[in-house]
């Protein structure tokens, strides 16, 4: 009985040690999922921002999709955050504050912005893929991969309508 007590107890340690070691520079679980949560905010507010302009009807329907993709993405991050008894501040999930520091600007320039943002996301969740060792963040970012890319290519077709 005691053996099995002790096993149980390696084993959690173990646990909680894969989930301190998520990148070789020493950032822990708390740290990535409050950065991909930060990354994905600003994606999803710059989305909202535009789609409160006048915009084209199929700009429109490429943010919309941009926005879903996110909130979905928003939503894992969050049962990933509480599974892992992980808090992340309300302020990240929460798109009003951030919006309004984002000044009106034209559809093209907003588009540039979304690109930039996911760009820099992709590159995130791509040294999440090369350095953690939480199979979390890895299922999350092998998900989060192939949809940040197609909103990329979509975005990047978009702009080429405004040039």
């Amino acid at each position: 009985m005691i053996v099995t007590s002790c096993e149980k107890k390696i084993k959690k340690t173990e646990q909680v040690e894969q989930l301190e070691e998520v990148a070789p520079n020493s950032d822990t679980i708390e740290e990535v999922l409050t950065r991909i949560a930060e990354s994905n905010l600003k994606i999803v507010a710059i989305a909202q921002k535009a789609l409160e302009s006048k915009i084209q009807n199929n700009t429109k329907s490429i943010l919309k999709e941009t926005e879903s993709n996110h909130i979905k993405l928003k939503n894992k991050i969050r049962k990933i955050a509480k599974d892992n008894f992980i808090i992340i501040p309300n302020t990240l999930y929460d798109t009003t504050t951030l919006k309004s520091f984002i000044s009106e600007v034209n559809t093209k320039m907003y588009l540039k912005r979304l690109e930039n943002s996911l760009i820099n996301e992709l590159t995130l969740y791509n040294s999440i893929t090369a350095t953690s060792t939480n199979n979390e963040l890895k299922e999350l970012s092998k998900e989060a991969i192939p949809i940040i890319q197609k909103d990329i290519d979509s975005i990047q077709k978009q702009q080429n309508l405004y040039h």
